[in-house]
């Protein structure tokens, strides 16, 4: 008597998963491009030191910088040469970067993934 079998392999989220992909990736390009004003704000309003010339404070910089479908960074940083010594000496009282991480980071992600789902709902995805 000859043996038979079959294998049925039936993939459901690899279809939705190459769908939705191109609106993932238009919602987290729409959020951190939108973190990136409210960033410089909060930092430049926020810097704890007094200034005198108001460069450090005005040279307080966000960019977003993405590799398409592989990664996104939202960067904070100084243009002014000082602005390290601001970070780290007295054990970082001057700091406004890492303040604003921790204040900021999960205001962004409730926005990327505001703007994720409303991407995916308008493509007919999601409750």
């Amino acid at each position: 008597m000859a043996k038979q079998s079959f294998f049925f392999d039936f993939d459901n989220l690899t279809p939705h998963l190459e769908k939705y992909l191109p609106a993932v990736e238009a919602g987290v390009d729409l959020a951190l491009d939108a973190a990136v004003p409210q960033a410089e704000t909060y930092m430049r309003e926020n810097a704890p030191w007094t200034d005198r010339t108001g460069n450090a404070r005005n040279g307080l910089r966000a960019q977003h910088n993405k590799e398409p479908f592989v990664q996104h960074e939202l960067i904070l940083y100084h243009t002014m040469p000082y602005g390290i010594w601001l970070e780290v000496r007295w054990s970082g009282r001057y700091a406004i970067i890492a303040p604003t991480i921790k204040k900021m980071g999960p205001e962004v992600m409730a926005m990327v993934a505001a703007s994720v789902g409303r991407a995916i709902k308008l493509m007919g995805g999601g409750p």
